[in-house]
């Protein structure tokens, strides 16, 4: 099945390795760099997968191919918060079981790029109910769910979560804010039993609040917490080796599911 790129599709314009832009084709417009120019005239028409001519600057030729869903996170998205990053991302929505059909209470919006990443899980049955107090941060999200087409499967909610998540019998609780043991009993109300519950704390103190409190709770069984860090390696040859960086910590992940409290067994 033969792909060829036209008017309005959503593209990655690779100059190079450390210059990748994702942008929307339209007759007339251009991609820049500080290495040169693709005009997206030259784009339209081709197939994906294919190098196009850089204008002017050193020239040569730029790649051109639609973009993955980690493509768009990464060169395309806006931020106007912190973000995390996809390899804790991906592992925390494994971990949850987010899948076709799901739904999803996420608390702590910010820029989108973990909601989007569900949105895009949970497929066209499926939803994601995100909650944010930051108007400026939920407006933000908003623009880049719209980027790839899947602001249908969010629900906003300008809501501290604290003060009650509306949901009910969710598959998931994904928590990323500063305090999320403060959330513990809305999230337990609002999942069905044996749902899950995920969050992500950048800091050990963090991190030992939350677990002390999801082991007082009764709710909740023992968590796991693990983080994840990420070292790519150097693709030559003949000096195949470890790049000389790599992100290391950037958050601690726990998970622990709903179970029925004691006291009403």
């Amino acid at each position: 099945m033969t792909c060829t790129l036209k008017e309005g599709d959503l593209v990655v314009i690779e100059f190079d390795e450390r210059r990748r832009f994702v942008t929307r084709l339209r007759k007339g417009a251009r991609t820049g760099s500080d290495v040169g120019v693709v005009l997206h005239d030259d784009v339209i028409g081709s197939p994906c997968g294919s190098y196009v001519p850089v204008r002017g600057g050193r020239g040569g030729y730029a790649l051109v191919y639609k973009p993955s869903i980690i493509d768009v996170l990464e060169h395309g998205f806006r931020r106007a918060t912190q973000v995390i990053y996809p390899k804790d991302s991906a592992l925390i929505a494994v971990l949850a079981g987010v899948g076709p059909g799901a739904r999803i209470v996420e608390v702590g919006t910010g820029s989108g790029f973990v909601t989007a990443l569900l949105a895009w899980l949970v497929g066209e049955n499926g939803h994601v109910y995100t909650y944010e107090v930051r108007r400026e941060a939920l407006e933000t999200a908003k623009r880049n769910l719209a980027m790839l087409g899947l602001e249908k499967r969010v629900t906003f909610h300008h809501r501290d979560a604290r003060l009650g998540i509306l949901e009910e019998n969710v598959d998931a609780v994904i928590v990323d804010m500063p305090d999320p043991w403060d959330i513990l009993d809305e999230a337990y109300r609002a999942l069905k039993p044996g749902g899950v519950f995920a969050a992500y704390t950048p800091s050990a103190h963090q991190l030992y609040m939350l677990m002390e409190r999801l082991l007082e709770h009764g709710g909740f069984t023992r968590p796991r917490v693990m983080e994840v860090l990420l070292r790519e390696w150097l693709p030559e040859p003949e000096a195949l080796r470890p790049a000389s960086t790599m992100i290391a910590h950037t958050g601690f992940i726990t998970v622990s599911r709903k179970v029925t409290k004691k006291e009403q067994v």
